[in-house]
């Protein structure tokens, strides 16, 4: 008996592959680029949302205001000018206490200069403890002082760590057993 043949012959069709055996060439590449896309869209959400909070946080708003409304800022920066991205940010709460510390750039038409603050709020008022601008040029224009006259030509040694906080009060002792928030 002779062999038996398909009613196509021996050139019957080849079974049709599955859509990942033909598609993965492309498939895999857009699969992790789609991954990495999505990472670093969240990434900007995340910043863009912390970004927008810090600005609207009283003491980012108050302290621009002081500046913005000094004469000697004004002077120094060539009039109006504008705030840039917030660096060196620390805003901390503690028992209903607020710490924030902060770093502006300020973008003016004569000069360029950097906002610096430390504020607590306790409450609802935020109380300013440092806060001043240091102008390219190295003139410091303090915004607490109530002297009209700014500290011209003041070296960068001289001038105190930006992020470092004046003790207004001693340090209060720790008990053993971890660091809580809320003492019971």
């Amino acid at each position: 008996m002779p062999p038996q043949t398909s009613p196509e012959g021996d050139y019957a069709p080849v079974p049709r592959q599955g859509w990942w055996n033909r598609n993965w060439k492309w498939a895999v590449p857009v699969g992790c680029l789609g991954m990495v896309g999505s990472c670093f869209c969240f990434a900007a959400i995340a910043v863009g949302w912390g970004y927008s909070s810090f600005k609207d946080m009283g003491a980012y708003t108050d302290a621009i205001t002081e500046a913005q409304e000094d004469p000697h800022v004004q002077k120094a920066l060539g009039g109006t000018f504008k705030a840039g991205f917030p660096s060196n940010t620390s805003v901390s709460s503690v028992n209903g206490r607020t710490h924030a510390e902060f770093v502006v750039p300020l973008d003016g038409p004569k000069a360029d200069g950097t906002l610096h603050a430390v504020a607590d709020k306790n409450g609802e008022a935020w109380t300013f403890r440092t806060l001043y601008v240091q102008v390219q040029d190295g003139q410091r224009i303090d915004l607490l002082d109530t002297e009209d006259t700014p500290s011209e030509g003041v070296p960068d040694e001289e001038v105190p760590h930006e992020l470092e906080p004046e003790p207004s009060e001693p340090p209060a002792q720790k008990k053993p057993g971890g660091d809580h928030d809320i003492e019971l």
